[in-house]
């Protein structure tokens, strides 16, 4: 049997690329003939758009690998190597540039290659003992900048992913793999956490251990140990039970089913699930999100921006001399939208609430109070918090779309409040 090496990728896929990208006309391999092929793929599709808009998608593509900036410690910083981190297409372009590697390693190489896997930057591979080092370092002449490391199988036996394989007498036999560092820490059974999430934590790791353990002898003692972990994470027995993934047969389904829309909505114990409930006869799924999480309580890792300058506002804005306000939302910042409403006020602009508000009455704006209420990313929940806060305020200048009535329920009884703790 061959031995198996496990190669890592030591360094990102991203600079790679980043640096190929600056040599489009120097005719080495690399991001150029990606972008070759990548051309020829287009010019068979079926969409005609595509085909229309070759050279736009390709300079499109050329913008997104080379234009990468960011804020760090209150400076603008330009990223010299690599894609940008959480872009959508460094995802897609590592993948090529892997693909384009694994091809040329594997065509190229002397060595007799009887197996090589691969998922993502992992990979399995099966070579001869005396041949590990003359493959690890072909592969590693492919790219100076992407440089595998390598673990070799010890007593037969050689991680991989969520795996651990071992092999004796020509065969390979698989079982659940764990890090010497794991600590059976898992989601708690007291965690102010929907049962959905706590179901589906057991529910994942019996499902991986009837996946990935292919012996009933290692099922069983993974079962064991998973239930050990569970009741340490203070679950039940029954919970446990009920919660166990067992495989189901696979069936026809039905494609004239009526269509599943999924809400999410913010986790609030005992009113969330009776959400779900209600929902469900409406072929509405409902997905928990917390409120407030760990990550956000223990790391900040990106720079805060002022928040007049942070995209993505809605924004209130005072009349000094009545009780007028203006409610609005913008998907850019308010200093810069404080600048329009500025402009608009001075050239008396009709289209203008606040131009307009000063136009009638002469009563000056105070625009130094202006402050930003909340922020989202997402335009049509701007729209709906712009609702919001506007049906709060007893005069408002703008007009907006109308809440559902439900919303309209809660902002009555919310004022009706305000103004009990105003007379008191």
């Amino acid at each position: 049997m061959a031995s198996g090496s496990n190669e890592d990728i030591k360094e990102t896929i991203r600079r790679c690329v980043r640096d190929e990208m600056r040599n489009f006309q120097d005719g080495r391999s690399g991001v150029q003939s990606l972008i070759n092929r990548t051309r020829s793929l287009i010019r068979t599709a079926t969409y005609s758009t595509a085909r229309e808009m070759e050279d736009d998608i390709m300079d499109l593509l050329n913008i997104c690998l080379t234009s990468t900036y960011f804020q760090y410690n209150g400076k603008h910083y330009k990223q010299l190597h690599g894609t940008a981190m959480g872009s959508p297409v460094s995802v897609v372009i590592a993948e090529i540039v892997m693909q384009n590697i694994e091809e040329r390693a594997l065509s190229t190489c002397r060595q007799t290659i009887p197996l090589w896997l691969r998922y993502v930057d992992d990979t399995f591979t099966a070579v001869r003992h005396d041949e590990i080092d003359a493959f690890h370092n072909h592969l590693n002449e492919q790219n100076t900048d992407i440089q595998f490391t390598r673990e070799v199988e010890e007593n037969g036996k050689l991680p991989f992913l969520d795996c651990l394989v071992s092999h004796n007498d020509n065969s390979l036999r698989t079982t659940v793999y764990r890090k010497p560092t794991h600590t059976d820490r898992l989601l708690d059974e007291s965690s102010y956490n929907p049962t959905s999430h706590k179901a589906t934590t057991i529910r994942t790791l019996t499902r991986r251990a009837q996946l990935v353990c292919d012996s009933t002898d290692s099922l069983s003692d993974e079962n064991k140990y998973l239930h050990r972990v569970f009741t340490k994470n203070n679950y039940n027995n029954d919970f446990i039970r009920r919660n166990t993934h067992r495989p189901t047969t696979t069936t026809e389904t039905n494609d004239t089913a009526t269509p599943t829309t999924t809400a999410t909505i913010p986790y609030i114990k005992g009113m969330s699930e009776n959400i779900s409930r209600i929902l469900l006869p409406f072929n509405i799924r409902v997905a928990h999100k917390p409120i407030t999480t760990l990550r956000q309580l223990l790391t900040n890792v990106k720079d805060k921006d002022e928040p007049r300058n942070r995209q993505g506002t809605i924004y209130k804005i005072n009349c000094s001399d009545c009780q007028a306000s203006y409610i609005g939302e913008t998907g850019r910042n308010l200093t810069t939208r404080l600048t329009e409403h500025r402009r608009a006020t001075r050239k008396g602009d009709v289209s203008n609430h606040i131009a307009e508000h000063h136009r009638l009455t002469n009563h000056n704006i105070d625009w130094d109070s202006a402050q930003c209420l909340t922020y989202s990313t997402d335009y049509f929940q701007r729209l709906t918090l712009e609702s919001w806060f506007t049906n709060l305020e007893q005069t408002p200048l703008n007009r907006c779309q109308q809440l559902p009535a439900p919303y309209k329920r809660l902002i009555h009884d919310i004022n009706i409040t305000n103004d009990r703790k105003r007379t008191t």
